[in-house]
């Protein structure tokens, strides 16, 4: 009985995983098109060719921000600037 028991504990364990497997691909792609839909807003394009071309452009730009600090800087700047908002509404 103990072996099925613990057959049983594995199946649902990897029943888990699985389900959290899932759930995971989901919200990648989530993301993925939550940005590619900021990309493209942000930017005014409305070809998939066109936006793939200003991409492919900037990518050097955008690496070499990831590697100093000019994208912390942004985040912190934004983040402030939330709060302040936040904390002043009349901003």
């Amino acid at each position: 009985m103990a072996k099925k028991s613990k057959l049983g504990q594995v199946q649902k364990l990897e029943e888990q995983i699985r389900e959290l497997r899932e759930k995971q691909k989901k919200i990648i792609e989530q993301a993925q098109k939550e940005i590619g839909e900021y990309v493209m807003d942000s930017w005014e394009v409305e070809d998939i060719e066109q936006a793939k071309i200003l991409i492919d452009k900037f990518q050097e730009d955008a690496k070499n921000s990831f590697k100093g600090n000019d994208v912390d800087q942004r985040l912190d700047n934004q983040q402030n600037s939330y709060s302040s908002s936040r904390l002043n509404p009349a901003n």
